[in-house]
């Protein structure tokens, strides 16, 4: 069938008026009782006032440091990239990064906002207790209703990874320079044009493009922009990945790996629609709160059509849960799938796969040049029979997790611990940040076996892991 037909298709159907009154035929309830339950908010109009009065009195810091994880912390990334001066982020365990951040918070006019619309987000807490952060330059974003000049609130019927119109997303724009003007009227115009049941509707074009290769079992998808360091990729992998990777099914995303089709990209060039291949024209500027808010209702209608619940993810925490639960019994033998002591074993295990295989590492050793050397000896490994993928936690966990633990049974996974010489203690814990990293990948490992998945579990080093990659890169 035709890309027309499939717009047709979802015009035929009025599945934008699925997606905006919810009930049985829109989608299955998923983790919620009842079709008003169904968080719905980041559909509606937004008002400048109700920003400007808010951020008129947090504006006059010269740095701002956002910590968190996820769906709450991809624009802040996004806008670290526009303005590094002056927009940090902190999402990982890497110790060097987390000290780095430490001396931009330690600045007198820094401000630091906790990103966490449960405001229970164990990572993020962990982070939290980590730095000292300054009271009165503190800020927390969350959801609910407090009066509290130091509180941020976001709505609850708006999830994390659909918060580009909430304070995750809008202000950490406005504060690397962005008008906050433009930015509401880019994200108002988005939701007038994806209402309207007609094909010129750009979601509906997405979702077209989205359901005609998934019903030609193309499943996986490549993801790339104009500059593989903006986190553009990152933010559209983990609305994809967590969103439609369910009940078996989903798509599944790759993201800067450009030699294979369907093919998402976005770059300055004029939108483009073909069978498998489309881009997403993009600016630097406020328009790309238009152009995210369109992919919104696109996956929202694209997850209808197959019948999958868009907004929840019922694997997310489930790692958090087993985590917190092995450090409080203190009850467990950690066993090396892999015999560390013999090198050819993840060689072995790599090599005698042909699919898929992801890589999850966890480490408080990482740091940004030492992740790239792993990226791009991992792609130098992948090849048409072979797709070696790698992701870093504790990012993956609320990126990826869902999609590896709720769809493709057929994805090989090694969990991989790796050693670090540095160490940090958790103030008003009992275990440092290295011991908590170590249970949270062996509690994935575990959540992985527990909902059938394929996964082993290993325990080495930084720079035998390099040496094993570039083996299987040199055969």
């Amino acid at each position: 069938m035709s890309l027309e037909k499939y717009l047709d298709q979802i015009v035929d159907q009025n599945i934008i008026k699925k997606i905006l009154l919810p009930d049985e035929d829109s989608f299955p309830l998923g983790d919620f009782d009842d079709y008003n339950e169904i968080p719905l908010e980041w559909t509606k109009n937004l008002s400048i006032e109700s920003f400007k009065n808010t951020y008129s009195k947090i504006d006059t810091f010269d740095q701002y440091v956002f910590i968190g994880m996820g769906g709450s912390i991809s624009m802040a990334r996004i806008a670290s990239y526009l303005n590094s001066s002056k927009i940090f982020f902190l999402d990982n365990f890497d110790i060097s990064r987390i000290n780095k951040i430490q001396e931009v918070i330690n600045k007198k006019h820094t401000a630091v906002f906790i990103c966490s619309k449960s405001s229970n987000t164990l990572e993020t807490k962990i982070l939290d207790q980590i730095l000292k952060i300054k009271t009165e330059n503190k800020f927390y974003i969350k959801d609910g209703i407090e009066n509290n000049q130091n509180i941020l609130n976001t709505p609850s019927n708006t999830g994390g990874r659909f918060s580009i119109s909430t304070h995750l997303g809008i202000l950490p724009f406005y504060l690397a320079g962005f008008s906050l003007k433009k930015i509401v009227s880019n994200i108002n115009k988005a939701n007038l044009d994806c209402i309207s049941n007609d094909k010129e509707n750009p979601a509906i074009k997405i979702a077209a493009f989205l359901y005609s290769n998934f019903n030609q079992n193309n499943e996986e998808f490549s993801l790339s922009s104009i500059n593989k360091n903006d986190y553009i990729s990152d933010w559209i992998e983990q609305l994809i990945s967590e969103s439609t990777g369910k009940e078996e099914s989903g798509i599944l995303p790759i993201k800067n790996i450009d030699t294979f089709y369907p093919h998402i990209t976005f770059t300055p060039k004029q939108d483009k629609f073909s069978r498998n291949y489309i881009n997403i024209k993009i600016d630097y500027d406020e328009s790309l709160f238009y152009k995210f808010q369109i992919f919104l209702y696109a996956i929202a209608i694209f997850c209808s059509l197959i019948k999958i619940q868009p907004f929840d993810q019922p694997n997310v925490e489930s790692t958090k849960i087993t985590t917190k639960s092995l450090i409080e019994n203190k009850k467990i033998n950690f066993i090396n799938d892999l015999n560390g002591s013999k090198k050819n074993d993840l060689v072995n295990e790599i090599k005698n796969h042909n699919g898929i295989i992801s890589l999850l590492v966890h480490s408080t050793c990482l740091n940004y040049e030492s992740k790239e050397n792993l990226i791009d000896l991992v792609n130098e490994i992948s090849n048409e029979k072979k797709k070696v993928l790698i992701f870093f936690a504790p990012n993956y966990l609320h990126s990826m997790g869902q999609l590896l633990k709720g769809s493709f049974k057929n994805i090989k996974n090694i969990v991989i611990n790796l050693h670090g010489n540095e160490d940090l203690n958790i103030p008003k814990s009992l275990y440092t940040l290295n011991t908590f990293v170590k249970y949270q990948g062996y509690s994935d490992h575990l959540e992985l076996l527990k909902n059938e998945r394929k996964s082993l579990y290993f325990e080495t080093k930084y720079e035998e892991l390099k040496k094993n990659l570039n083996r299987l890169k040199n055969d």
